[in-house]
């Protein structure tokens, strides 16, 4: 039998299309989406000041398809900085950091090398 667990999302704003926050109970790792437009918001959260990595999602400028940009940072939130002027194709990020000080760069290094590589997984 499988062992089910229990999701907690929080809505900053009750909507669905604010920042919204996210963790599996007694999980340490945390996760926060946000539309692009709603971006300066995350300056007021901790969880964004953390190690982490992060995808950013949005539309191709050129072939109109769907694009995701998958990312590591020592600091989220500061990376994401750079994206909001140097990557305009995106309107959606989500961000995964941990609740604890046990994620290190070396860790997001590896997990963003890991999941680019399933990302280009065909038929991913």
């Amino acid at each position: 039998m499988a062992l089910g667990k229990s999701i907690r999302i929080y809505l900053a704003d009750g909507t669905v299309s604010g920042v919204r926050h996210g963790e599996i109970v007694n999980w340490t790792g945390q996760a926060i989406a946000c539309p692009r437009t709603r971006f300066q918001e995350l300056r007021e959260w901790p969880e964004a000041k953390r190690p982490g990595v992060y995808f950013v999602f949005g539309s191709d400028e050129e072939t109109g398809q769907e694009a995701v940009y998958i990312g590591e940072a020592e600091v989220v939130l500061d990376r994401l900085y750079q994206h909001i002027s140097g990557k305009e194709f995106w309107s959606e990020l989500v961000a995964f950091t941990s609740k604890d000080d046990n994620l290190t760069k070396g860790h997001v290094r590896y997990l963003e090398s890991r999941l680019v590589s399933l990302a280009l997984k065909p038929g991913m």
